[in-house]
């Protein structure tokens, strides 16, 4: 099951020197983030607003790479890439971009869990 796994906390353990505290605050702010910017993509995406798609996206990476969330990041890349263009694979991207993000909410959500 670990195989599976799309996120990966060694640099948050890292960067939070292992304060639980810290980390369960800064995964929440992830949480929020995440939930936020898939609910303003989906609002773009439905206006062909690709500029502002690839915008919020390119927000996500940081905390993508902090939650070490690393089979994102192509795909980020990929939608900002589509923003200068007609956008049409865009859509495809942001689903597989949603499953990823919704993926690693759930496994983090039991991390948070066992930080207590």
């Amino acid at each position: 099951m670990e195989d599976n796994r799309v996120s990966d906390l060694s640099f948050l353990k890292q960067f939070s020197s292992g304060n639980n505290e810290m980390m369960k605050k800064l995964i929440n702010v992830f949480f929020q983030t995440a939930q936020d910017a898939l609910l303003k993509i989906e609002g773009f995406i439905a206006e062909k607003n690709w500029e502002r798609v690839g915008s919020i996206a390119h927000q996500l990476k940081p905390q993508c790479s902090y939650m070490g969330i690393k089979s994102a990041e192509p795909i980020i890349i990929k939608i900002e890439d589509a923003k200068n263009s007609d956008g049409s694979v865009i859509p495809d991207l942001f689903i597989s971009l949603k499953a990823i993000i919704e993926k690693a909410v759930l496994e983090l959500s039991e991390e948070v869990k066992k930080l207590g």
